[in-house]
């Protein structure tokens, strides 16, 4: 079937009121989502028009889209007046709407998902209708289609392509949520646009889709992790102490008689300003185990758990490293403390990527990971999360040398499992009985 006749046209003109056309900026948005669509189908010559591409883009964006009255359409402009229309009285509208008005990203994301999923519809609404898919021999436009028994199908598609643009939109804002972690901008917008067609990719991948649904309850906003402190004289004043130590005496207190104030310096009963500083951070580290035995639920669930410990690792500023680990360890994935979109996305797509399978060396793993700590200007703390469900022979002092060279802590998470050595050279160690968000959670937040 051809959409010659749907969607191109000779010039740019369009079926919304206040639209500038032959505006520069708008003609910008619909050339980009073109070029997204184009990505999307995997053709350069998607033979879609500007002008449709800009109407379902504000469409999206704009506040109160207004078609223009029916009597000025041109005949031209028939089937996009119709598609837009469809979409305006669609139930799924005002959903998809919520996540796109005024945000220029999302829109042209929407548009692009729309206008690839309402092809595929309406493929699917032509054969329906008995007129075959072949694209030789159609002829017949949209319009013509649109006038006989075949309306109500079209709606349905329109209805079905906005609901499968909304789940899209949905997963992308969980993936924007996860990178940005609890500031919005973290990520600059054009680093955003310029990796949208893989936002998209990783939004309909079906391990994403599955790991989303657990890290979805894992907000970095609301994440309670307190600040550790250290006692320091030139830190943050957090409340009042008897003491000695001059420089960090309460003003009103000089104004007391010079033998009263000398008596309370010799008894240490000074009144002085109690100063803590807060306490920075080395990277954050996660050796997810992809043994055999780990693949399914407990993979998914052990996935989900990595993505919320570089949620927590980017609301503390910290590095955060990452690598997988089976009778040998592979690849190691990092973000810096000011990640970079692409960072991210690769490493959302490496943990999604891989499946279960092999045999388990975790003390290999692990002094890995100290070596890789060791090897970086860190002077701080570090923290190794070990996330395994296997019972394996650990060399104990040898994992302990390791981990104090590195100035490193090793938290283990078992997954459904237990083992004593671990349990032995863990600063913390969780056994978790029960695969749930409220798990998820509990661990991050540790």
């Amino acid at each position: 079937m051809s959409y010659n006749k749907f969607f191109r046209e000779d010039d740019i003109e369009g079926v919304l009121k206040t639209i500038r056309y032959e505006d520069p900026i708008v003609k910008y948005r619909g050339k980009k989502v073109l070029r997204l669509v184009s990505i999307l189908l995997d053709k350069r010559d998607i033979d879609i028009d500007i002008s449709t591409a800009i109407d379902v883009f504000y469409t999206f964006y704009l506040p109160y889209p207004i078609l223009k009255d029916r009597e000025s359409i041109k005949q031209k402009q028939e089937n996009t007046y119709k598609l837009i229309n469809s979409m305006l009285q669609s139930n799924y509208i005002h959903d998809v709407r919520s996540r796109t008005v005024a945000d220029n990203l999302m829109s042209s994301i929407a548009a692009s998902i729309f206008i690839t999923e309402i092809r595929k519809r309406l493929s699917g609404f032509m054969n329906s209708s008995g007129q075959g898919p072949r694209e030789n021999k159609s002829s017949k436009t949209l319009d013509n289609t649109l006038e006989s028994s075949d309306k109500d199908l079209f709606r349905k598609g329109v209805d079905r392509a906005l609901a499968s643009t909304m789940n899209n939109l949905e997963n992308i804002k969980k993936l924007r949520n996860i990178i940005e972690g609890e500031q919005p901008g973290t990520v600059s917008m054009l680093a955003f646009e310029e990796y949208a067609p893989q936002l998209i990719k990783l939004a309909r991948d079906a391990e994403v889709r599955k790991i989303l649904e657990l890290v979805s309850g894992v907000k970095p906003w609301n994440m309670k992790i307190p600040k550790k402190k250290a006692r320091y004289k030139h830190g943050e004043i957090i409340g009042y102490e008897l003491g000695k130590d001059i420089e960090r005496v309460v003003p009103s207190t000089l104004a007391l008689p010079d033998e009263l104030f000398y008596l309370k310096l010799l008894e240490g009963k000074l009144l002085l300003y109690r100063k803590v500083l807060s306490q920075s951070h080395g990277p954050l580290y996660c050796l997810l185990d992809k043994s055999g035995s780990m693949d399914g639920l407990k993979m998914i669930w052990a996935k989900a758990v990595a993505l919320s410990l570089y949620m927590r690792a980017l609301k503390e500023h910290r590095e955060f490293y990452f690598r997988f680990f089976d009778s040998i360890p592979y690849p190691l994935a990092k973000v810096d403390r000011r990640p970079k979109a692409q960072q991210v996305l690769r490493l959302i797509e490496y943990i999604a990527r891989v499946r279960g399978s092999g045999g388990t060396d975790i003390s290999r793993a692990i002094i890995l990971a100290a070596n890789d700590i060791r090897s970086g200007a860190v002077k701080d703390t570090s923290d190794i999360v070990l996330i395994t469900d296997g019972v394996d022979r650990i060399a104990e002092q040898l994992v302990s040398y390791n981990l104090k060279k590195a100035n490193a802590r090793l938290i283990t998470v078992m997954v459904l499992g237990d083992n004593k050595s671990l349990r032995k050279i863990s600063t913390k160690y969780f056994m978790v009985t029960k695969l749930s968000r409220e798990d998820v959670l509990q661990v991050v937040e540790a």
